[in-house]
């Protein structure tokens, strides 16, 4: 494979929204709002939704089969419970944690998340891409102190899991809603697992804390890049 061939395109739709392009495939993670670019629809698209929590998951992206001719919807198991909207779509997978599932060229591999349903690990076309989901250090101010202690075991476990991978993209959560400890779970992620490229995610529109935390951060963590997003539709050519 040529290296423009292996050039990854990350277009950043809204919140824990992405669309990765790859040579041959699109791989679609958690949209739920925002508007997508035009794709080419002989190329194949894998649609992942971590669980069925409404900023994560949509029915809208049930009519992407109308889009492209080859449409895969890799969807976590609480989803199939909780929604009907899947129904009638062709090709449906529903994964619980700690799972594995191979789709024509694309493995996929699953974590608990520590909120609802699962993060998804990909490899597909030579590259590794993680996407966090809502498996994320969740530390509340004025929460029981025992429910924070469960979050950060949860978290810290399955990022083990992840430990002496290398990856090409992460998606991390960094959340402004929980103050300082906000940042407790990227910090984490980048002490333990290596990625060439770190996209913070679950800001809401809050684009400074990504700004602040780059700026600050970037020094600390040499051999990966923590990508700057400032707004939905920005794409990313990454090699």
């Amino acid at each position: 494979m040529s290296k423009k061939e292996n050039v990854l395109k990350v277009t950043y739709i809204y919140h824990s929204g992405f669309l990765v392009e790859t040579a041959d495939r699109y791989l679609l993670f958690d949209y739920w709002k925002g508007e997508l670019p035009e794709l080419n629809p002989q190329k194949d698209l894998y649609v992942f939704a971590s669980h069925a929590h409404r900023d994560h998951y949509s029915r809208e992206i049930f009519q992407l089969e109308s889009r492209c001719v080859n449409v895969h919807y890799i969807l976590s198991s609480d989803i199939r419970k909780s929604s009907s909207w899947w129904k009638g779509a062709e090709q449906v997978h529903f994964m619980a944690a700690h799972e594995n599932l191979d789709v024509d060229g694309v493995h996929v591999e699953t974590l608990l998340s520590t909120d609802a349903g699962v993060a998804f690990l990909v490899e597909t076309d030579g590259r590794t891409i993680y996407h966090a989901g809502d498996l994320h250090w969740w530390h509340w101010p004025g929460e029981p102190e025992e429910d924070n202690r469960w979050h950060r075991g949860a978290f810290q476990k399955e990022i083990e899991h992840l430990s002496g991978r290398e990856m090409d993209v992460a998606f991390v959560v960094l959340d402004p809603r929980q103050e300082e400890a906000g940042t407790w779970g990227m910090d984490y992620f980048l002490e333990h697992v290596r990625s060439r490229y770190i996209f913070p995610m679950h800001c809401w529109d809050n684009y400074r804390m990504i700004r602040e935390y780059k700026e600050k951060n970037d020094a600390r963590y040499p051999d990966t890049r923590i990508m700057e997003i400032t707004g939905p539709g920005q794409e990313f050519t990454l090699e």
